[in-house]
């Protein structure tokens, strides 16, 4: 019977981690497309040339360029982080507010959530470190060298408590926690937030090989600063249980590759706001 009860719980956490990992490519590409667009959209605004790449966007005009006024740089610059925070707080917003959740719902949530705040502290702190892309905003704002270090550490601040909050929402919804010990607790955990993070990233950077720069690594591991807490987080009180049902995987997999593929064709020669379809 032990062996059997062995058995089944590693076939759940299977299970939990492929729902996982194709939530986490389907949000990770939706939100993508979501500050990709933002930072078309107002370049296209300023009329400041402008195409959006499987993983990066290109500006085709030089940093000295007369449309590069103070207004445009930060605002097509922070369009990314500003766009990202509205939409990983619309989602938990959303979350919060309806009444009937399951576990889909709470997995899109969860991931796009932390996607989102990655995107926003992680983008932040990873520029500043780097001294790339959000500290020309800064320079054009004349912030002091102290204030960036300051962002840097409270943009961590953010992160863990994003974390944390992930973590709580994740266990205070888990099927049958009470009857679980501290051992299998972190093993669901590790399913649902690691694996699928480790995988996820994998498969992203794989897709864009050819084009991946350093800080594409150095953003998903800034994910770390939201994982880690995440895992660590006391247990809340328990909320409604939701089910991770093994029969809509599948097509939720199905739905995460195709999600991906799409993505990498589209975005292959790129997309601009004025045309919206691919460069041939």
């Amino acid at each position: 019977m032990e062996k059997a009860d062995r058995k089944k719980e590693r076939q759940e956490n299977i299970n939990l981690a492929l729902q996982s990992l194709s939530i986490f490519l389907i949000s990770y590409y939706l939100l993508y497309f979501i500050s990709g667009l933002s930072v078309l959209y107002i370049a296209y605004d300023l009329d400041i040339p402008a195409r959006l790449f499987i993983n990066k966007m290109v500006f085709y005009l030089p940093d000295d360029g007369a449309l590069w006024t103070s207004d445009a740089v930060i605002s097509i610059l922070m369009a990314t982080p500003v766009s990202s925070f509205i939409t990983g707080i619309i989602v938990l917003f959303i979350f919060f507010v309806v009444a009937r959740k399951n576990a889909v719902m709470l997995s899109f949530s969860l991931w796009l959530f932390l996607q989102a705040f990655n995107m926003t502290f992680g983008l932040l702190s990873e520029n500043i470190l780097s001294q790339t892309g959000l500290v020309r905003v800064a320079n054009v704002m004349g912030l002091e060298q102290i204030m960036l270090i300051l962002t840097v550490g409270v943009s961590f601040f953010f992160l863990i408590k994003s974390g944390m909050l992930a973590g709580k929402l994740f266990f205070g919804h888990l099927e049958n926690i009470e009857l679980m010990t501290s051992r299998q607790k972190m093993i669901k955990a590790v399913y649902f937030f690691i694996f699928p993070w480790l995988i996820g990233s994998s498969i992203v950077i794989l897709l864009s090989w050819q084009t991946a720069e350093k800080k594409d690594f150095i953003l998903s591991a800034f994910m770390l600063f939201l994982l880690i807490p995440a895992l660590l987080t006391p247990l809340p009180p328990q909320r409604t249980p939701l089910h991770f049902s093994q029969k809509i995987t599948p097509w939720i997999f199905l739905f995460a590759i195709v999600v991906s593929l799409f993505t990498l064709l589209l975005l292959r020669h790129g997309i601009s706001f004025s045309t919206i379809t691919t460069v041939n």
